[in-house]
């Protein structure tokens, strides 16, 4: 590997951060400003749209200036490359605060937010649609300050197109990318960078992404249909707010989507208006930091207000009382021989308790031979100080209700119970006449934890070919991955990882949460093979290359920002790719060339991992390839 330059043009203190095939990143030191600096290198090879991107992206951020963005203080070409000089934050990428922190809570998932959508909205604005939103592209700095960074495939109402992104033309990072987006990333609008921010709030309050894969139809249909965990199975506390933002941002319909970033923003900034922003921007900053103890995030102060507020919550709890009493207590001195006080309780196990996510739905019924009519909707809370410590108890609050025979319908789960009970009529002659009621418990049977029968299918994800004689399977057990096998005792209420791994093909990792009644787990597994890599030498200014007539649909290429998922689904026309270097799937090619009006043709077949460099011939000499 090269040394570092002592200088790049008039910048010093030249320090590496990151190389790459297109180019690096360097720390410098700016001469003027005495600050620290980012060096962005592109080195120039292959197509000019490499070039043409990189310089619009120059062009944008140097127009842009907005505290929320990074900034960028110059551009400049040096020999054969050309550098972007833009703002230095010290600090982490929101990715890496989410892989240290495992999820975010509310609170810090809005601020981050509301300052991710300040940006856009600046950037909307002014005509510009970022394009790839996520969490790798947002700064944090140990000041606790928000940046926007990486405008490098970014649209711009301002250019008359210059065919970096023709028609039909898919660009973005599949995860984060809205379903419209998939079939043309020219015309998409703002509202796809909202649908972006949608799904990294989901990462940010859960840890995981909703969606995963590269460019594959499993993916692109889960988000045309708006298929996603529900983010509180992972994390239960998350602000329902928030959550509705989330949703509002992440719906799969365009018109049902929240429509500006300016409205994200007012919703945003109601749900963080009762908060302190220092406060909230000094815990940001601590856990850029991973100080320790965290600072405490302050509610603001409003004396007037606060007063209101605490007399209309003694005036409400007033009115409480007093209907409470008017309508339980009060109740059995003009009605007791026809009517009773009731109360329901559920009580879960909890295992079950564990798994539902929230409190059982209750209806109820009288129970009448000609008809069943629903009475109400029961609401009910979790008992603080139950009796019961075993089960976690919920109730309702007491209903003054006609004597007679009623049912109940408890929902959890999914899984639905009913119970009758007949309600008795007050006796107002007892003397407990006014404390009297009817309290109907049911008490939900504990669903055990049993064994699960598992099978595995493995398959290649190309060929669809079958690869369960070539493959190991593991399972995780005392955190480490043992062979498995289908005699070995797998239960039910625990999440459990499995490993697939087969010679040729990359590995892959499930993690899945059986739930207590689930009995199979049937798991297909489809492995991609291992990536055979060309590479070209030579001259390749002005070249014009396909492979198998621009209409590979296995090629592939490394996805950065996503570990498990391994490799996505690429064009064949290579325009748009680092001529110098690229990944495919094993198989038979003909790769296609053409320069100064000299075509060139070679056909070769590549093995899993194998790879091989073809040369590329000077000026306009035949053959236009040589394989060495």
């Amino acid at each position: 590997m090269a040394a570092n330059p002592e200088k790049i043009d008039k910048y010093g203190e030249v320090s590496l951060i990151a190389r790459g095939g297109m180019g690096a990143v360097y720390k410098a030191l700016h001469p003027t400003l005495n600050r620290q600096v980012i060096l962005k290198k592109l080195t120039l090879r292959g197509k000019a749209s490499f070039s043409e991107r990189f310089k619009r992206e120059a062009r944008i951020l140097m127009d842009f200036k907005h505290d929320d963005i990074v900034t960028v203080f110059d551009h400049f070409k040096q020999g054969s490359s050309f550098f972007i000089v833009m703002e230095y934050v010290d600090g982490i990428s929101l990715e890496q605060l989410i892989k240290d922190q495992r999820y975010l809570d509310s609170l810090i998932t809005a601020y981050i937010l509301l300052h991710a959508a300040k940006a856009l909205e600046y950037a909307h604005e002014r005509g510009v649609i970022h394009r790839d939103i996520k969490p790798a592209n947002i700064l944090l700095s140990k000041d606790g300050n928000i940046k926007l960074a990486d405008f490098g495939i970014a649209s711009s109402s301002d250019d008359t197109d210059s065919g970096l992104t023709s028609e039909g033309m898919t660009l973005g990072t599949p995860s984060y990318m809205a379903p419209e987006q998939f079939q043309n990333s020219r015309n998409v609008d703002a509202k796809a960078d909202i649908y972006a921010l949608g799904v990294m709030a989901y990462e940010m309050l859960t840890g995981k992404q909703p969606f995963t894969g590269g460019f594959c139809p499993e993916l692109i249909h889960a988000k045309q249909k708006g298929k996603y965990k529900n983010p509180k199975k992972y994390v239960p506390d998350i602000q329902r707010s928030l959550l509705r933002i989330l949703r509002k941002c992440m719906r799969a319909s365009i018109k049902h989507r929240m429509q500006s970033s300016k409205a994200l923003i007012r919703k945003l900034e109601h749900l963080l208006k009762p908060f302190d922003q220092e406060s909230l921007k000094a815990l940001l900053s601590s856990l850029v930091e991973e100080k320790e103890p965290l600072p405490r995030i302050r509610r603001k102060r409003n004396v007037f207000k606060a007063f209101t507020v605490a007399l209309g919550a003694a005036a409400g709890a007033a009115l409480l009382v007093f209907a409470l009493i008017t309508s339980t207590m009060l109740h059995p001195l003009f009605q007791g021989n026809t009517h009773g006080r009731f109360r329901l309780e559920v009580r879960v196990p909890p295992l079950k308790a564990e798994t539902s996510g929230g409190a059982p739905e209750a209806v109820l019924f009288i129970d009448d031979a000609a008809d069943i009519p629903e009475v109400d909707t029961l609401t009910l809370f979790p008992e603080l100080f139950s009796r019961d410590t075993e089960n976690k108890t919920y109730t309702s609050l007491p209903l003054f209700l006609p004597s007679g025979q009623y049912r109940i319908k408890i929902i959890l789960s999914g899984d639905v119970y009913w119970s009758s009970f007949f309600l008795p009529a007050y006796d107002s002659q007892r003397k407990d006449v006014l404390l009297k009621q009817h309290v109907e418990r049911i008490v939900f049977p504990e669903v055990e934890a049993g064994r699960v029968k598992v099978e595995v299918h493995v398959y290649d994800a190309v060929n669809g070919k079958t690869l369960e004689k070539e493959a190991d399977i593991f399972i995780n057990a005392d955190n480490r991955f043992v062979p498995f096998d289908s005699t070995m005792e797998v239960l039910s209420g625990t999440v459990r990882s499995f490993l697939v791994r087969a010679s040729g093909y990359l590995d892959q990792e499930y993690a899945l949460f059986l739930r207590p009644e689930n009995r199979q787990l049937r798991l297909s597994a489809a492995l991609a093979p291992l990536p055979a890599e060309i590479t070209l030498r030579g001259n390749t200014e002005n070249l014009n290359v396909s492979i198998n007539g621009s209409h590979l649909i296995d090629s592939y290429e490394k996805n950065p920002d996503s570990a498990d998922s391994g490799y996505s689904i690429v064009s064949s026309d290579l325009r748009e790719m680092d001529l110098t270097n690229f990944t495919i799937v094993p198989g038979r090619y003909r790769l296609e060339g053409k320069r100064n009006g000299i075509s060139g043709t070679i056909d070769f077949s590549i093995a899993a991992g194998e790879k091989i460099e073809l040369t590329v011939s000077e000026g306009n000499a035949s053959p236009l390839f040589v394989r060495k």
